[in-house]
């Protein structure tokens, strides 16, 4: 995931500019390496676990707790979308593994010319792996695509979940936890992932709710 990468960017950025300046004059150094102790010390950096709250992980979005509620239904949603996508690729993954077999036992019995194996191959096979390439490629870009629909729903609120706990906390920055080179627990006092998760699977039983109100049959459809 890429949210708040634009973020740790700009830190990371205003860091290394601040060396660099200091750097310029060695007298300067001691006095600058202070500085951004100093300066590090003093801001409040959170982090937050994006790929755990839009985790594709089947026992994380088993977990209630570990995930966007929101992001687990649509998730969820998608995948029974694509199993009549994925039993239709498996049945033409085991009609070319057997062609393959039948050809490879072929190939070694000396049987057969090498025209007729090439002919062979040309009729039977290479059909069949053009076919599932080209099943492959499909079903890869429809899921990305989906997903990233899905992703452009809920990043929204992750941001203005993280927004409202920033401003209540007091957080100077917020980054994502791929981009600290550290092990954070969830438990960890700088990691704010169980807060923000806690805002958004709020607002979304109250956006169910309220979509219940006003279509009941569309909001049972949904459940």
């Amino acid at each position: 995931m890429k949210i708040n990468k634009v973020i740790a960017v700009l830190i990371l950025s205003s860091v290394c500019f601040m060396g660099n300046s200091l750097m310029g004059d060695p007298a300067a150094t001691t006095k600058g390496t202070k500085t951004m102790t100093n300066a590090a010390s003093m801001a409040k950096i959170a982090v937050v676990d994006y790929r755990r709250i839009l985790s594709q992980d089947p026992q994380l979005l088993k977990d209630k707790d570990s995930v966007s509620h929101e992001w687990r239904d649509l998730y969820n949603a998608l995948q029974e979308t694509l199993k009549p996508v994925h039993t239709e690729v498996s049945t033409l993954q085991a009609q070319y593994q057997t062609k393959k077999k039948e050809f490879e036992a072929l190939q070694k019995s000396g049987v057969s010319s090498k025209e007729a194996l090439q002919k062979k191959y040309g009729e039977e096979l290479a059909p069949l792996e053009y076919r599932l390439q080209a099943q492959y490629e499909q079903v890869q870009n429809f899921t990305y695509a989906e997903l990233t629909k899905i992703q452009n729903v809920v990043v929204p609120k992750i941001q203005k979940a993280t927004d409202e706990i920033i401003k209540a906390a007091g957080w100077d920055f917020v980054i994502n936890k791929d981009a600290v080179m550290s092990t954070l627990s969830a438990g960890s006092r700088f990691n704010i992932t169980s807060d923000v998760l806690s805002i958004l699977n709020a607002q979304y039983v109250k956006e169910k709710a309220s979509e219940k109100k006003k279509d009941p049959k569309k909001a049972a459809k949904a459940a």
